[in-house]
């Protein structure tokens, strides 16, 4: 016969007790998980948009740590670094990187010319809710915006200018302020910031190229020679000039100058030479000895005669005075007498 086993008796305290350690330890197990969960860091150079049962709230985490509920909040991460959008005539270069990317457009005279540009922009981060309703990545924002308004507005620009402009440098910033101009507001309105429209390159048709460059040597050619007119005018003024003093200078010398100089100057240089070169005159002498000679001559010839003639006198006065000495003492006889 068997033996029955009653059942073990539960009790009230019990049963409160099993249900307390089972809260607690499903709180334990659970709480590090939605910590995890709740944990909504952001890194520098991005904001993330929140978001409650999949609509905007209009509130923006800036980079930092954050919490959310993450039973009925969710974030999207938005970056707010600079970025840039580039279309190019080169393969590879642009964002289209399959194939030529430039924007063509036409001038005012009807001619066509490729230009390759560069957008600059980045996401405000205190309008980001804004880029988000609108655009929801950077990507879809320069398919529908940046690309088609670019477009449009160096095509009209490029209208009013002639094709000896838009290649030039002025031409090509009057592209790049209009283009400015006109995104300006268009970013702004879509939550981003225009930091700056780059014009690199005008490619013009290859006919036209060539003969801009032609007409280019040509100047730079003509440019030269006026230059080289203006390099010899100059020397020539300044060979007129010089000739002028040299001219001068030797009208003045030669007021100054005698025999008797001229020969001076030639002894001072006896003494700088051991080769001599003495220029002779008809008689076989030098000619400055001949000329010293002559003015020696004439001088001595002037003594002479000054000499002579007051010899002559001094005689004169002499024979005057025995004379008289004579005439004196035979008076003198006849009166003793």
């Amino acid at each position: 016969m068997g033996i029955d086993v009653p059942p073990p008796s539960t009790s009230a305290a019990s049963l409160t007790r099993m249900v307390l350690v089972g809260a607690l330890a499903l709180l334990l197990v659970a709480a590090p998980v939605t910590g995890l969960l709740a944990w909504e860091p952001v890194e520098e150079g991005n904001v993330k948009v929140v978001k409650k049962w999949g609509a905007t709230t209009g509130e923006v985490f800036e980079p930092g740590a954050h919490f959310i509920n993450p039973v009925a909040q969710s974030t999207v991460p938005i970056s707010v670094r600079p970025q840039s959008y580039t279309m190019s005539s080169t393969s590879g270069e642009g964002d289209v990187k399959s194939r030529d990317d430039a924007i063509t457009v036409l001038t005012e005279d009807g001619l066509r010319a490729d230009i390759d540009v560069t957008v600059r922009y980045r996401v405000d981060a205190s309008n980001a809710v804004t880029f988000y309703r609108e655009y929801r990545t950077l990507e879809t924002a320069e398919e529908r915006l940046i690309r088609p308004s670019i477009r449009s507005t160096l095509r009209t620009e490029a209208g009013r200018l002639p094709v000896t402009v838009i290649y030039t440098g002025e031409g090509q910033t009057q592209l790049k302020t209009a283009a400015e101009e006109a995104l300006a507001d268009e970013f702004g309105n879509a939550g981003l910031i225009l930091e700056a429209v780059q014009v690199r390159n005008v490619e013009l048709p290859d006919e036209y190229a060539q003969a801009v460059e032609r007409k280019e040597i040509t100047e730079q050619r003509r440019q030269q020679k006026q230059d080289e007119l203006a390099v010899e005018r100059l020397e020539a003024d300044r060979k007129r000039i010089e000739a002028k003093g040299e001219a001068d200078s030797n009208r003045i010398i030669a007021r100054s100058l005698d025999q008797r100089v001229l020969a001076q100057k030639y002894i001072d240089k006896l003494d700088e030479t051991d080769t001599v070169y003495i220029p002779v005159g008809d008689g076989g002498y030098p000619q400055f000895v001949q000329s010293l000679d002559s003015a020696n001559y004439s001088a001595a010839s002037n003594v002479s005669a000054n000499v002579t003639a007051t010899a002559d006198s001094d005689a004169d006065s002499a024979s005057t005075n025995v004379s008289g000495a004579r005439s004196n003492a035979t008076a003198n006889d006849s009166a003793n007498a």
